[in-house]
C-alpha cells in the first residue's frame, strides 16, 4: 500500500505564517508526492485560514474545533485514516491542547515530519525551540524542519534571522539558537515576501497552483489591446500577466528549493521531479 504522508505545522505562537506555510508549500508538496487531493485539518477556534483557499483544487480544508472537544479521540480518528493529510494547529491555547494530546495519546508517532515556522523576531524564535523541545521529547525520532517566513530578498538570511540562525558578522552572539537543536534537525527553508501570496488568497488558490495554469495570456492581451477592448478588461489581463510572472518566479526562488529541502529530510531524493 502506497505510504500516506501526514505533516503537522505547529508553533504556539500566532502570526509566524502558519496557514502561508501549510497551503503555500506544504499542501503542494503533498499533493505533488500523493497525486491525490491533501486533507487539511485546520485546528483553530478563532480563525479559518484555510477559507481562502476555498477555490484550490489540490486541497480539501476540514475546520475542528478544539474547544470542549476530545482531541485525543479527534486526533487518533483523523491520522488513523488513510489519507495523505496535514495539521496546521493554532497558535495559543490551542496549540497547548492539540499538541499535549497528540503527545499524550501517542499518536504524535503517526506524524512523519513537524514544520514549525517563525518570523524574525526574538519571540518567534523563542517559541519555534519550544515547540521543536515538546515535540522531539514526545518523540526523539520526529523529523523537523523550520519555515523562515517573510524573507526579505534583499537582506542576507542569517542577517535577518540572527537570532535564530546566529550571527555571523560577529557583531552580538554568533551562536543562535538553532544550536541547541539536534544536528540532523537544522534543516530550514525560506518563505520569501511576495505580492503572489495575497493575491493568490484572493484568488481563493495556491501560488503553486496559479504558476501551473496552462493559459496563453500574452495571446489574450494582445488580441484585446489590438481591438481596441474595454481598458479596463486590458488592465485586468495586464494585472494577470504580472500575476503569472510572479507566480512563476516564486515556484522557482521558493516553492521548488522547498520542496527539494523537504525531499532530503524525508529520504525522498529518488522520487523528486521538475516541476518546470
Amino acid at each position: 500500500m502506497e505510504k500516506q504522508f501526514k505533516f503537522l505545522v505547529a508553533n504556539a505562537k500566532g502570526g509566524v505564517g502558519k496557514s502561508t506555510t501549510s497551503m503555500q508549500i506544504i499542501v503542494p508538496y503533498l499533493f505533488r508526492m500523493s497525486k491525490k487531493n491533501v486533507c487539511l485539518y485546520e485546528f483553530d477556534d478563532e480563525n479559518e485560514d484555510s477559507k481562502s483557499y476555498e477555490d484550490s483544487r489540490i486541497v480539501t480544508t476540514k475546520h475542528v474545533k478544539v474547544a470542549n472537544n476530545d482531541m485525543r479521540d479527534e486526533l487518533q480518528k483523523i491520522l488513523l485514516k488513510d489519507e495523505t493529510l496535514c495539521i496546521d494547529v493554532g497558535a495559543n491555547k490551542t496549540a497547548s491542547v492539540v499538541i499535549n494530546a497528540l503527545n499524550d495519546s501517542g499518536m504524535i508517532y503517526c506524524i512523519d515530519l513537524a514544520i514549525i515556522p517563525m518570523m524574525d523576531g526574538e519571540i518567534d524564535a523563542i517559541s519555534a525551540l519550544q515547540m521543536y523541545t515538546t515535540l522531539k521529547e514526545a518523540n526523539p525520532d520526529l523529523k523537523v524542519v523550520f519555515a523562515l517566513g517573510r524573507v526579505n530578498s534583499s537582506r542576507d538570511i542569517f542577517c535577518q534571522f540572527d537570532i535564530f540562525l546566529g550571527d555571523q558578522r560577529g557583531f552580538f552572539n554568533e551562536r543562535g539558537l538553532i544550536d541547541m537543536v539536534k544536528e540532523e534537525d537544522r534543516v530550514y527553508f525560506p518563505l520569501h515576501d511576495s505580492d503572489s501570496i495575497r493575491y493568490s488568497r484572493q484568488f481563493g488558490s495556491t501560488v503553486w497552483e496559479l504558476a501551473k495554469i496552462n493559459r496563453d495570456i500574452d495571446t489574450e492581451l494582445k488580441s484585446s489591446i489590438a481591438n481596441g477592448e474595454d481598458p479596463q478588461q486590458i488592465k485586468f489581463l495586464s494585472f494577470k500577466r504580472s500575476l503569472k510572472i510572479d507566480c512563476l518566479t516564486y515556484l522557482e526562488k521558493t516553492i521548488n528549493p522547498a520542496f527539494k529541502i523537504i525531499n532530503k529530510r524525508m529520504n525522498q531524493d529518488k522520487e523528486e521531479k521538475s516541476d518546470d
